[in-house]
């Protein structure tokens, strides 16, 4: 620990300990790497000339049930922190309730999702002791690490883009006066967009006011300073790249203009936090979503409902892997140069790499016929319940019920308010898939003897951004009915509900409970298996060959998400993870005819360009899929 200082915002600059300080920053995110990880990263942000790591804290990690708390293992937030310190960085701390992030919910915990009464992101009794007491509890992990104790936190962040959500004030004063009764003691801050109304309606007058933009502009330093007093300006986040959207197209910003964007911003005086500067990962199921469109979007898009990919690399000047990248040694010059230092090269980068080959899946096993075996519960109920409703957090969730015959006619299936993704069997054979706001056409008849009707849905990620975020629960929010086609071709409209479901919950936690043997009839769900062996342990890309849509679980941990649409083509798989035995396990939605297998490998390619993890290809309509 250091002596006790305090960081002091003056009208032209910083001081900290007496003297001046230049206060240069980047996103790095603890919780999207694994622990043994961190420290490479951290120090290419020393070498690159940083002096401040800025981090969000995510509450639904800390606090995944309520009222367990988790900073353990990669969630060790102190550990982080002291690592900060001890490479020679300080720490510009946003510890939650909300932090957006292209997180599942913007971080909050969904079971805050469970009651319907509770009313997020506002000073309303409903929401505020769950935040209250999370909160006290975050404390104890960070507080003891401010500056003004002698560690490396010198300013934190209150709530985040508030001003993009509400207008409550009160909540905003309130959380900063929840920090500081906490023992908060240095400079507290907001971000938000430039715009005049996002900034009154985000922060306070007596705070840090920051914004939150591609580049600092003269227009956003009118904005902060008639709002937040002549206090020193800062971009909190300077967007160097953007996260990738399934279904979208990899958008990069390009060397020239990241570099034009900083060089504007330190011209113009603002200090620089660029978001992301160490891209990331969003494991297992934790990707969010938008209710909108968005910067990787494709011309023209509608608003629609948006999951981002299961990478968070976002084109940042390290890449999600570890590696500085063109844009990195690009935007190094033009700090040093704008310091007046000279450009040193820095440590060597050391990135542990290596290729597995190709892996069989030599086991296979269908999903439906051990659904009752796979299930963390089976719920009876006479209409379909949410995830929230059955304590479900995330993952998927199977709809079954019997339809009795009463006509020939032909039936078209329709899902009221589907969140997000169902597929469809008719007595375990795959009859189409439907997708939350997009049209489909799911069309059946029912025989003499009856059928049993199964809908799997797949929680694809909460809105985590907006005020549509607040309403975002999970799997079959409201009915199922059937239309009905007359002989002469005429819809018919009906409207009855189907009753009497049975509902497995699947969060997929684990692949523990799964057997193999059953082979799944083509294009239904089902398990596979694979193992290889790894006497290197280094970082390696896993692609699904063969599959189509799924997860991954390598040594009994979720990887994430992977889609054929793209533009994301493989899962980051780091050497922290790697064994000299290991296991690989997917979940495949659409079990092809041939033979699934995975393919780890790592290429080489020239300084700045990206390995296998993205492709710039056409965008692919979700309803076609």
């Amino acid at each position: 620990m250091n002596e006790p200082q305090k960081l002091i915002l003056e009208e032209n600059g910083l001081k900290l300990g007496g003297r001046d300080f230049y206060l240069a920053s980047g996103d790095m995110h603890y919780f999207r790497f694994f622990k043994d990880g961190w420290r490479r990263r951290l120090k290419l942000m020393k070498d690159f000339g940083l002096t401040c790591v800025q981090t969000y804290v995510p509450w639904n990690l800390h606090e995944p049930e309520e009222g367990q708390f988790d900073f353990s293992g990669n969630l060790d937030l102190a550990a982080f922190i002291r690592m900060c310190g001890e490479e020679g960085l300080y720490v510009l701390l946003r510890p939650s309730p909300y932090m957006c992030s292209e997180w599942d919910f913007g971080g909050l915990p969904w079971w805050l999702l469970k009651n319907a009464d509770v009313k997020i992101r506002c000073l309303d009794e409903s929401y505020m002791p769950y935040v209250e007491r999370y909160t006290k509890r975050l404390c104890r992990e960070f507080v003891p690490l401010l500056s003004t104790n002698g560690g490396p936190i010198i300013a934190v962040a209150v709530e985040n883009e508030y001003g993009s959500y509400g207008n409550d004030t009160d909540y905003i004063r309130k959380m900063a006066r929840i920090l500081k009764c906490e023992g908060v003691d240095v400079p507290l801050y907001t971000a938000n967009g430039p715009e005049k109304k996002h900034v009154a309606w985000g922060s306070l007058e007596e705070l840090w006011t920051g914004i939150d933009t591609r580049e600092g502009t003269e227009d956003a330093k009118k904005v902060t300073d008639s709002f937040g007093g002549k206090k020193p300006h800062i971009v909190c986040e300077q967007w160097a790249g953007c996260a990738q959207q399934w279904g979208g197209v990899f958008n990069r910003q390009s060397t020239e203009e990241a570099v034009h964007h900083y060089k504007n911003s330190l011209e113009r005086g603002y200090f620089v936090n660029f978001y992301m500067f160490a891209g990331g990962t969003n494991f297992g199921f934790l990707n969010g979503a938008l209710s909108g469109t968005y910067r990787a979007d494709v011309r023209n898009a509608r608003i629609r409902y948006i999951p981002f990919a299961t990478s968070y690399d976002v084109d940042a000047p390290i890449t999600e892997y570890g590696e500085p990248t063109e844009k990195y040694y690009a935007l190094k010059k033009v700090l040093s140069e704008h310091l007046g230092k000279p450009v040193t090269d820095g440590e060597p980068v050391k990135v542990r790499t290596a290729s597995y080959g190709k892996i069989p899946m030599e086991l296979c096993g269908a999903f439906l016929p051990q659904r009752e075996r796979v299930a963390e519960k089976r719920v009876l109920s006479k209409v379909p319940k949410t995830m929230e409703e059955i304590s479900q957090g995330y993952g998927f969730i199977l709809y079954e019920t019997f339809l009795e015959h009463t006509d020939g006619l032909e039936r078209v299936l329709k899902i009221d308010e589907l969140r997000d993704r169902a597929t469809v069997y008719k007595n375990g054979e795959y009859i189409g898939t439907m997708y939350r706001d997009r049209e489909s056409d799911i069309r059946f008849t029912v025989p003499e003897e009856g059928m049993t009707l199964s809908i799997l849905v797949e929680n694809m990620g909460r809105i985590c951004y907006g005020y549509k975020m607040a309403y975002d629960r999970k799997g079959i929010t409201h009915a199922v009915h059937m239309d009905r086609i007359s002989p002469a071709g005429t819809r018919l409209h009906d409207f009855s509900s189907v009753m009497n479901w049975t509902i497995y919950s699947l969060p997929f936690k684990s692949l523990e409970n799964v057997t193999y043997g059953e082979k799944p009839q083509k294009d239904t769900p089902a398990f596979y298996k694979g193992t290889f062996c790894a006497s290197e342990k280094a970082d390696t890309f896993l692609k699904v060959s063969g599959g189509t849509k799924g997860f991954v679980f390598v040594n009994g941990f979720n990887l994430g998400r992977y889609w054929n649409i793209g533009p994301q083509e493989t899962l980051y798989l780091p050497a922290e993870l790697l064994k000299d035995e290991n296991t690989i396990e997917v979940f495949e939605l659409y079990a092809p005819e041939g033979e699934i297998s995975a393919i780890l490998s790592y290429t080489t390619k020239e300084p700045g360009e990206y390995q296998l993890t993205f492709f710039d290809g056409s965008w692919t309509p979700l309803s076609s899929v």
